[in-house]
């Protein structure tokens, strides 16, 4: 059994990461450091019985453990996925996986050097939402592709989030712009361009409150935009020469929910009610392969080259 580790007491880690995680019988949690806010930790332990540390480095120094699960704020990442890589210890981060993409080539290359799991944790993927969807596309059911358009935003947080912090690494693109740039490379391939981009400052926080981006592969055209305080949005539109599709919840469909996929010919509306998954508990089976297969490790690291690539691209065409 694998022995992971949790660096910060996160809400995600907490609601979603360990109660898929308890499911999964190839992983145990056994310890979780908080070096910030001490208060969040007993419910963690009451719960789950897991060892608590109060420094970062004991947990990643412990020899016992072999994946440090890394669920802190974005400026953090990088400095902490190093230390676990350099000790040899797989790491599962949330996203971004860094803030920037000199940052993720270097984690990549330490990876890659001594055979460790990197993965970046955009969950959505792994929904079988999204392969209804592909298989609708696959199936010419739409006719040929004209144009995509995604969203992803939502409403305004509380004052001290760290999303509102230019220090902690905040910002609507590296929070919710990340999204819909995954979405737009599963569906249309990893030769994408960005043909513009448009970021919006926030003056009081010194982050980006929201923005938008225009992508194609020569073919087809995607668009996408992101937000902070904005009405909630997490949509997904596909128009084809033959009729649309499109869902509303598209990177956030929770276990217990299930999505309503829409198709549109002909001015004739169908509705297709679809089945809940658990796309987190799948994000862990995709690390349990990586752990085994060399090729799902370069995979996850291609992945996460052209992720960063792009977001990176967003950010110097938006001005930012």
């Amino acid at each position: 059994m694998i022995k992971i580790g949790i660096l910060g007491a996160a809400d995600i880690a907490y609601r979603m990461f360990l109660p898929a995680l308890m499911e999964n019988k190839n992983f145990q949690c056994v310890g979780l450091a908080e070096e910030y806010d001490q208060s969040k930790v007993e419910k963690f332990q009451n719960e789950f019985h897991i060892d608590i540390y109060d420094s970062f480095d004991d947990l990643i120094d412990n020899p016992e453990i072999e994946v440090l699960y890394i669920p802190l704020p974005p400026a953090l990442h990088y400095q902490y996925a190093k230390k676990a890589l350099l000790k040899n210890k797989h790491v599962f981060l949330e996203k971004p996986l860094t803030t920037n993409y000199e940052d993720t080539l270097e984690l990549i290359k330490i990876a890659n050097e001594r055979n460790l799991v990197l993965q970046e944790n955009y969950m959505f993927q792994y929904h079988s939402q999204l392969s209804e969807i592909q298989n609708v596309l696959l199936n010419k059911e739409l006719g040929d592709l004209r144009l995509i358009r995604s969203n992803f935003c939502f409403p305004k947080r509380q004052s001290n989030d760290f999303r509102y912090s230019k220090k902690l690494g905040g910002g609507a693109l590296l929070d919710a712009g990340g999204y819909v740039v995954k979405l737009a490379t599963i569906l249309l391939g990893t030769n994408l361009h960005i043909e513009c981009a448009h970021l919006y400052n926030s003056i009081e926080h010194d982050i980006d409150l929201f923005g938008d981006f225009s992508a194609s592969n020569d073919n087809v055209t995607f668009q996408g935009a992101f937000g902070m305080d904005n009405d909630y949005s997490c949509s997904l539109e596909i128009i084809g020469s033959k009729g649309k599709l499109s869902t509303n919840r598209i990177f956030t469909s929770p276990p217990g929910n299930k999505p309503i996929l829409t198709i549109t010919k002909n001015n004739q509306v169908e509705e297709f009610v679809l089945k809940e998954d658990n796309h987190f508990s799948k994000s862990i089976n995709v690390f349990w392969n990586a752990l085994r297969d060399e090729n799902e490790r370069k995979k996850l690291y291609d992945d996460l080259k052209i992720q960063s690539y792009l977001v990176n691209q967003i950010r110097d065409l938006g001005g930012k």
